[in-house]
């Protein structure tokens, strides 16, 4: 007969408890650091924010900018590039749409650009996560110059829609500005396909 060791038992709840405290820390940083940038974000401010001990912090991610950095993980383009390629412009855009008041990866990475290291983590996971993969996923003609132009586009709605709010991107402008912006993505996406 097998008798199991009771540390065998207390491991799963662990793991469990020690994913749960993970995400706690990453759904708190993606808040502050989305609201208030790097540098104005504490690591006690993210601690307290998670319901956890500091130290946790420093265990789980080594520094404020391994946090940061476990945060720009959630910047991952390639579930996009599974779907349909003829109806990008309008998955990609509804992206944007559909989580209207959530913390996001852009107002964190734009409120960061004044600290050097998460401005340069910031750069690095661009073109690793968004750039290169879209850039490989549209391929010839010019992949990369038309990825690099559809981050523009949409970093420049997302900044006059989120950051740097335009009053008039409200009601029927703002539905008239979504399809306007699913034709442009699209229209980039189809150059050279004809």
């Amino acid at each position: 007969m097998y008798i199991s060791d009771p540390s065998e038992t207390k491991r799963p709840a662990r793991q469990r408890d020690a994913e749960r405290t993970r995400a706690a820390i990453l759904t708190a940083a993606l808040n502050l650091f989305s609201t208030r940038g790097f540098a104005q974000t504490g690591v006690r401010e993210v601690a307290e924010l998670a319901g956890v001990n500091s130290a946790l912090v420093g265990r789980y991610f080594g520094s404020k900018l391994g946090l940061y950095r476990a945060t720009l993980e959630v910047i991952d383009i390639t579930p996009a590039l599974q779907g349909d390629r003829r109806s990008f412009g309008k998955f990609m855009v509804g992206v944007f749409f559909d989580s209207p008041g959530a913390p996001g990866p852009l107002q964190m990475m734009i409120l960061s650009v004044a600290d050097p290291d998460a401005h340069a983590a910031t750069v690095e996971f661009l073109q690793k996560k968004v750039i290169t993969p879209l850039a490989r996923w549209l391929g010839p003609p010019d992949g990369e110059g038309r990825a690099a132009r559809l981050n523009i586009l949409w970093t420049g709605f997302l900044i006059s829609w989120k950051l740097l709010p335009i009053q008039s991107l409200t009601g029927a402008r703002l539905a008239a500005t979504r399809r306007w912006l699913e034709a442009q993505t699209q229209a980039i996406v189809d150059e050279g396909t004809s």
